[in-house]
């Protein structure tokens, strides 16, 4: 059975780290994974530049909405890990770049 691997990415007025950070997840050279987002009410670009890439990469980036109000980033990781049943999870900052080896290397080890 194949483990299922997904990144959750909490942002709230990410927009001048976003481009660089969702390129270096989509240049990881694994390939096997999905994207869950859930913004926290951002009121810069950010939401329209996740928009922008779940339109390039429909099959690898799901935005997650809801009712909530600014909740701040732990409760935002919360919300996230309550809407993934992922084998593999890992967590992602908003200005965080990724080394392209990243996932295949960490996926090595635990694995």
């Amino acid at each position: 059975m194949q483990q299922t691997v997904q990144i959750l990415l909490a942002t709230y007025n990410g927009e001048r780290f976003l481009h660089e950070q969702l390129d270096s997840l989509f240049n990881q050279t694994f390939q096997d994974f999905s994207v869950l987002v859930r913004d926290d009410q951002s009121t810069d670009n950010t939401l329209h530049i996740l928009q922008e890439y779940q339109l390039k990469y429909a099959d690898k980036i799901k935005i997650i909405t809801d009712e909530k109000k600014n909740v701040g980033a732990t409760q935002n990781f919360n919300l996230l890990l309550a809407n993934t049943n992922a084998d593999y999870i890992f967590f992602c900052d908003q200005d965080d770049i990724w080394l392209p080896h990243k996932m295949e290397k960490s996926l090595a080890v635990i694995s």
